[in-house]
């Protein structure tokens, strides 16, 4: 299925101020920017396209919002959008659920072994979470996931991704990264936590977050996502065991492939890195 998207909006994306959106639709091969017209056949009936193609025009209502040949079926994007987003989203957070991150991670992977350009994989976990919902309710556990959520985009760059892995967990794909560079948003969604006051009915709640974090910058064919996701789950499995909030392992760009520990307390003035949305 092909949405039907309009002209404007087509070119609203090619001069978008963000390099990657536009470098990601000129690369579309968008049938949309091909001139072609309907000669009206009827409501119900048969059209004909200019190329001569036979095809059925789908109504709704009066309004058309599909056409289908023989090989094809083109439907209104406006019509299948909402579909879609509900498939693809978590209903709670309104993040982008496992299913499409998944789908999102395979999909930057391969862009990757074209570019060059680096791929992090983030995951975040509420530390205690289920004391919470033992203490104060499931609707409290809720709301701070949903907290959670606000801050995680926020902390983040417009072109990164964020979603809700299951659970309390959570995940961010990182596009892009310099060496050492993912520290940044780290510490960026931490100070950015701490200073947020979760109180309910007069109780404060506490709410601190692990994460663990990879990063690869080259030889993408040589390995494939889910080494990448398990590497930055084995680090988030550290910080989950120990008294640190963060860990972090880098492959390729002359890195050393260890684990390290990374200090969610400096700003980012204090570390020379510039992480820009």
């Amino acid at each position: 299925m092909i949405g039907i998207v309009p002209s404007y909006r087509i070119l609203q994306r090619l001069d978008a101020d963000n390099e990657r959106e536009r470098t990601r639709w000129e690369s579309m091969p968008l049938q949309a920017l091909i001139s072609t017209k309907l000669r009206a056949g009827g409501q119900h009936a048969g059209a004909v396209l200019d190329s001569d193609v036979n095809c059925v025009v789908i109504t709704e209502e009066e309004a058309v919002v599909g056409i289908s040949t023989d090989d094809d079926v083109f439907l209104s994007w406006r019509r299948l959008e909402s579909i879609l987003a509900a498939a693809a989203s978590d209903p709670l957070t309104g993040l982008m659920n496992r299913l499409a991150y998944d789908r999102r991670l395979g999909e930057e992977w391969a862009r990757s072994r074209r570019t060059g350009t680096s791929v992090g994989v983030m995951l975040i976990d509420v530390d205690k979470f289920k004391p919470i919902n033992d203490s104060f309710g499931h609707h409290v556990g809720d709301d701070v996931l949903r907290e959670l959520a606000s801050v995680l985009e926020t902390g983040l760059r417009s072109y990164d991704v964020v979603a809700r892995y299951g659970g309390d967990e959570f995940v961010a794909l990182c596009l892009d990264c310099r060496p050492g560079e993912i520290d940044v948003p780290i510490r960026r969604i931490r100070q950015t936590l701490a200073r947020r006051q979760f109180e309910f009915d007069g109780t404060r709640v506490p709410v601190t977050i692990s994460v663990g974090a990879a990063v690869r910058h080259d030889g993408f064919e040589h390995s494939d996502p889910r080494e990448l996701f398990a590497a930055a789950d084995d680090c988030l499995y550290r910080a989950k065991r120990s008294t640190a909030d963060a860990y972090v392992i880098e492959f390729g760009a002359d890195s050393d492939e260890t684990v390290r520990y990374v200090d969610t307390s400096l700003q980012d003035s204090q570390v020379g890195a510039a992480f820009v949305r």
